[in-house]
């Protein structure tokens, strides 16, 4: 079963290629993006705030939808996908982190633990995301019968606008979406800025949170893993944050977890710190010896 998914995995990566052989028009490009940043947004959303974060509260059945639009992504099970997050925060950037590039390398920590790796097959059941929704039996199904969601939504493109449909809106955007997220596993611990000392090596990458749906603020969130927002400031573009907004507005949305006043002032303190320590100059700098290797005497 595992190799069918990598096959299946690695057909639709190059079968979004073809796009190249379908003409090329604007509405297509915006299928393109309807079906990349909702589908996005399902993953951060409900996957990552709300099942390995438990950022905020939602409705039942808005549970169900938004968790149903991220399973759509091809990225496995809801509850697959978030326990492996919550072991990621657990061990980052240490032995024990699924993915991280500094530990197992960049291509492991991109793509190979994702789909190849039997120590991440399954989860301990004692992972607080399999003790706390594994009882949900819409959720369950979800989590067991991942592929569902994804192949009625690639027959459902094919059915409604042929070949240029299926790639526009289920091959090319599974792909982008596929590598946006699992770039925040690798781009994001090793491109970017830090914000926040943390013991890990996440950064802030503005070009990630932008395909990745405010998931690249991602120092921002290792610093302070609960807020249901991980852009901290509204400079930060975050449109998950927007959409949890939105839910609460209406009332399918509650019990929001902000971000603390003391983490702000944490961050204008290090930024401070930061502006006082001197530059060194070239004309300042110690004589450093320019002696050879084979001059030192040992």
């Amino acid at each position: 079963m595992k190799k069918l998914a990598a096959i299946v995995f690695w057909v639709v990566q190059v079968s979004a290629l073809l796009i190249f052989l379908v003409p090329f028009s604007w509405p297509l490009v915006a299928l393109w993006a309807v079906s990349h940043f909702l589908r996005a947004i399902g993953l951060t959303l409900s996957f990552h705030r709300y099942f390995a974060h438990r950022a905020f509260q939602m409705h039942r059945a808005a549970r169900f939808f938004w968790t149903y639009v991220g399973t759509s992504a091809m990225q496995k099970g809801p509850l697959w996908w978030a326990g492996h997050h919550v072991n990621h925060h657990r061990f980052a950037d240490r032995e024990g982190d699924p993915h991280s590039p500094l530990v197992s390398g960049l291509y492991y920590a991109h793509i190979g633990w994702f789909l190849n790796d039997a120590r991440h097959d399954r989860l301990e059941s004692t992972n607080p995301v399999i003790r706390d929704f594994s009882k949900a039996p819409e959720i369950a199904w979800l989590d067991t019968y991942y592929a569902v969601p994804p192949l009625l939504l690639a027959v459902a493109m094919y059915a409604i606008g042929g070949m240029p449909w299926l790639l526009w809106g289920f091959c090319l955007p599974t792909v982008t979406l596929a590598h946006s997220t699992f770039a925040i596993n690798t781009i994001n611990h090793m491109f970017g800025s830090r914000r926040f000392e943390t013991i890990d090596e996440s950064r802030n990458n503005p070009l990630t949170a932008l395909f990745a749906v405010g998931e690249g603020w991602h120092n921002n969130h290792h610093r302070y893993q609960r807020a249901a927002r991980n852009g901290f400031y509204w400079w930060e573009f975050d449109p998950t944050w927007y959409v949890i907004r939105s839910m609460a507005a209406v009332g399918l949305a509650w019990d929001i977890q902000a971000v603390p006043s003391r983490i702000y002032a944490e961050a204008r303190t290090v930024k401070e710190r930061r502006r006082q320590q001197p530059v060194a100059s070239v004309t300042e700098t110690i004589p450093m010896g320019l002696e050879l290797a084979e001059d030192v005497e040992v």
